[in-house]
């Protein structure tokens, strides 16, 4: 039987910016019934995935994959290969999407197989959620298109964030929303959001502005999106009016900023819901005053509409709102591809410090 030679690539949980790259073999003679080789073929890179380092033990990110004492395996997002298959129902060579390790292989125990998905029904798999545990099968996938991959790859998972919070929103926006404020409006999980809630206001019988927080130098590109009915400078978010009534949909974790619009807006402020974190800085540093928010939890809200609507359902009504915003999008971003496991940490630590370019789909390769 062959064997397989892995690396992976581990992050220190205290200091982030401290990789490990580690190597070991896996012997498929120890793999038992039903148990699967993936190869990881190629995955995105964003925001997000420094997300799931900074809230890898809040959240149980580093529960996923196990890594050495101290360290934990980052998820990422990406294609993947069967590269060897103990499972009847599975071929080498099928290619599927789904939930990976920072690494080339992935061994799962492929259960709730249907023509469509499986997942990794493994009981050392210390999973938050089954959104999580789920491989897509490409040949079956109505969003799959082998010519767009690299649009896949980078807003898959975002665009799915992007998806079911412009629902979420759709249930507690009412007629006397009058703004939307969406921060680090130029992260591809906000511009995705922002996309959908401009798209669906008016069916759902509302009359919200979608108005975009961001950098100044990331403004440009962000009114060039045109996702937004409005863009302005962090700084000049005292220009909203603090009598309307607004939601807040934070994916920054700037604590000051978001003091400041709570402050600002005061009783006019519906909800402030927590999506993620772009701003890495503010995460490590304290900061005086509370706030009052919710964290959205995207499965959470996957889940419930995959009940109500079916899997086929939830995934056409997918498949329909990124054909559209993926068209819409188009012309505005470029692609760079990066292989080879020290450019690979290259970009993570470029990732930690903020540095990713707005106007770029990454696309990895080990």
């Amino acid at each position: 039987m062959p064997v397989f030679t892995r690396q992976q690539i581990q992050t220190n949980k205290t200091e982030l910016s401290k990789l490990a790259v580690v190597k070991d073999s896996i012997n498929t003679d120890s793999l038992g019934n039903d148990e699967v080789l993936l190869k990881v073929e190629s995955f995105g890179f964003s925001a997000n995935n420094i997300t799931y380092a900074l809230f890898g033990d809040k959240m149980g990110y580093w529960g996923f994959f196990p890594a050495q004492d101290g360290f934990g395996i980052m998820p990422i997002w990406g294609f993947a290969t069967v590269e060897y298959s103990n499972s009847p129902d599975l071929v080498v060579g099928e290619k599927v999407f789904g939930y990976l390790p920072f690494a080339t292989h992935l061994v799962i125990t492929a259960g709730k197989i249907t023509a469509n998905d499986f997942y990794d029904v493994s009981p050392v798999r210390k999973s938050i959620s089954s959104v999580y545990d789920q491989y897509v099968r490409c040949s079956a996938d109505p969003a799959y298109d082998p010519n767009k991959e690299d649009w896949q790859l980078n807003f898959r998972p975002l665009f799915m964030t992007s998806f079911v919070l412009d629902d979420f929103v759709g249930e507690i926006a009412n007629p006397d929303t009058v703004n939307i404020v969406l921060t680090s409006a130029s992260s591809k999980t906000a511009y995705g959001a922002a996309y959908l809630l401009k798209q669906h206001c008016k069916e759902r019988g509302l009359n919200y502005n979608v108005v975009g927080l961001t950098s100044a130098s990331n403004k440009a590109f962000t009114e060039k999106t045109a996702c937004y009915d409005q863009v302005l400078d962090y700084q000049d978010f005292a220009t909203l009016d603090k009598n309307a009534n607004t939601i807040v949909l934070d994916f920054s974790g700037n604590k000051p900023l978001l003091l400041d619009l709570q402050e600002h807006l005061n009783t006019s402020m519906q909800k402030m819901i927590y999506i993620g974190v772009t701003d890495v800085e503010s995460q490590a540093k304290s900061y005086a005053g509370e706030l009052h928010g919710e964290f959205f939890f995207a499965p959470t809200q996957v889940n419930k509409r995959m009940k109500e609507w079916g899997g086929k359902g939830f995934m056409q009504r997918y498949a329909v709102d990124w054909g559209g915003f993926s068209k819409h999008m188009e012309p505005l971003l470029s692609t760079t591809n990066i292989a080879g496991v020290e450019a690979i940490q290259k970009i993570y630590l470029d990732g930690l410090a903020g540095k990713f370019d707005t106007s770029q789909m990454y696309v990895l390769k080990f």
